[in-house]
């Protein structure tokens, strides 16, 4: 663990447990071999200024580390720095750095190459709200940065443990590579769009391992042939097995089923500055007319629980307030007295996969209470792309996405969704906006009690709730495959499958 000298305001930042799960390694590794992990969706991009997707991340996760690690059980320990100490006020954060590491192109990773880096995200990202209360990154010395912030934000361990705020080579930013140049375990070889991405081992790399020689990530959309091929023994890993077939993955003497929670909640988002869904009651009778339970049944197997919150149970400021109970009759009152007696004609967006199912089993839900729904696949890159559009020219009715907790904190998980500042192309698609829960979540990133930052989360998901900016469907499991003697592999609830210190047997 990290060795920490604070005062007592940062305690709370360790007081946010995590539930998670890892597949650790038995036995003493072995060198050698290579692992093939199929996808779900492909990357999308690597630049950390601008992934928002599971895909992008996954891959990104294996070439760059941040200065800090988030476990699956919830530790926060230290990767690129070895320590941390907090001023008495809050305001001042000093963090020493790993000595004698250097980047995959042999720039040394050193207290400029941190600036460089920090400055760069919390300035220009997508997701820099993470880190963007840093005013100011000092150099102190070689091995040492100072964070100065403006006010405590009791969130920043946790998003300087973020993957996207990872440090990238300073000169190769700088010479315009577009591949990431990172410190972590493996090496950007190619990337073959609609085929795979190659990693090799980094034979310098300053921790343990790696102990594979190679890792091919390939996007396999369509869910049959991802389990085809972990059966076959084309792929050694597979995200996302299909309900239907994990008992023929878990019969398989050579496959196995591993299952977990996981900070993802999937919503039904409305165009909330778009007829008809800029009224209120339209969004809240899509609530009461979808049957929440039939789509994780039927869709997912019973592997996810119906939201009751805009964020999981397992995120620090979970509070139930749901979930909408299914109720066609009162859907049809809301919609009469919202001036659609009759119902109206939508659309809804979505990409392949078990989206597609779902938004058939959508369809079908809705068109009870008289909404009429046409249904537009997607290609995911695409399909993120469009739902990223700005407000002035946003086309998008309804779509489905999901949001991936990833520091296993309410600020992580509501603030660049709900607040009026996240608007898209960042992370607010539904362009909700409320100033009382701008205020709140405004408020929760700089009060350091966790009680009192509960009660704020907690009012904020009651006006969230009560608004209906989504449809709020279920809080997933992960579900993934994988081949027998493959062991060290982590699978964590934010959806990350790493292998930076597997091994074959």
């Amino acid at each position: 663990m990290m060795r920490n000298r604070t005062s007592g305001w940062l305690l709370v930042v360790l007081g946010m447990a995590i539930l998670g799960l890892g597949a650790m390694a038995q036995g003493t590794p072995r060198y050698g071999g290579a692992v093939v992990i199929a996808m779900a969706a492909e990357a999308v991009t690597l630049d950390p200024l601008v992934i928002t997707d599971v895909a992008s991340a996954n891959v990104f996760a294996h070439i760059v580390e941040a200065l800090f690690d988030l476990t699956p059980e919830g530790d926060l320990e230290p990767l690129l720095a070895t320590g941390y100490e907090v001023s008495p006020d809050g305001l001042t954060w000093t963090i020493p750095l790993r000595r004698g590491v250097t980047f995959h192109d042999g720039t040394p990773f050193n207290a400029e190459a941190a600036k460089f880096n920090l400055d760069r995200f919390r300035t220009r990202a997508t997701f820099k709200f993470l880190i963007e209360a840093i005013q100011e990154v000092v150099v102190v010395d070689e091995y040492t940065i100072q964070l100065r912030l403006g006010t405590p934000f009791v969130p920043l361990l946790r998003g300087l443990a973020h993957g996207f705020t990872g440090m990238l080579s300073p000169t190769a930013v700088q010479a315009g590579k577009v591949e990431p140049v990172g410190t972590g375990a493996f090496k950007f070889v190619e990337w073959i769009r609609g085929d795979r991405i190659v990693l090799i081992k980094n034979p310098n790399y300053w921790g343990e391992g790696p102990y594979l020689d190679r890792v091919v990530f390939r996007p396999v959309l369509e869910p049959g042939t991802r389990v085809m091929m972990l059966l076959t023994g084309e792929a050694d890993i597979i995200h996302t097995v299909p309900p239907d077939d994990v008992p023929m993955v878990k019969a398989d003497p050579l496959t196995d089923v591993i299952r977990g929670p996981s900070f993802t909640t999937q919503y039904l988002g409305f165009n909330n500055r778009r007829a008809p869904f800029d009224d209120v009651r339209v969004r809240q009778a899509i609530n009461y007319a979808l049957n929440k339970e039939e789509i994780v049944e039927h869709v997912l197997g019973g592997f996810a629980m119906v939201a009751d919150a805009p964020i999981g149970p397992d995120v620090f400021g979970h509070h139930s307030v749901g979930p909408y109970p299914y109720d066609p009759e009162k859907a049809r009152e809301l919609l009469a007295a919202a001036g659609y007696p009759d119902g109206f004609r939508t659309t809804l967006r979505f990409n392949p996969g078990w989206r597609e199912v779902a938004a058939e089993l959508i369809q079908a839900q809705l068109r009870k209470v008289g909404i009429e729904i046409e249904l537009i696949k997607m290609e995911w890159g695409a399909y993120l792309a469009f739902t990223a559009q700005p407000v002035d020219v946003n086309q998008i009715d309804m779509f489905m996405l999901g949001w991936v907790s990833v520091t296993g904190d309410a600020d992580y998980g509501l603030f660049p969704l709900f607040h009026t500042t996240e608007w898209a192309p960042k992370s607010n698609r539904v362009f909700y906006s409320n100033p009382r829960v701008d205020e709140l979540l405004s408020q929760a990133r700089f009060v350091v009690n966790p009680d009192e930052r509960k009660a704020l989360y907690a009012e904020a998901i009651e006006i969230i709730w009560a608004e209906a900016p989504w449809g709020f469907l279920h809080v997933a499991e992960f579900v993934h495959g994988q081949r027998v003697g493959l062991h060290g592999v982590i699978y964590h609830p934010n959806l990350q499958v790493m292998v930076t210190r597997a091994w074959r047997q």
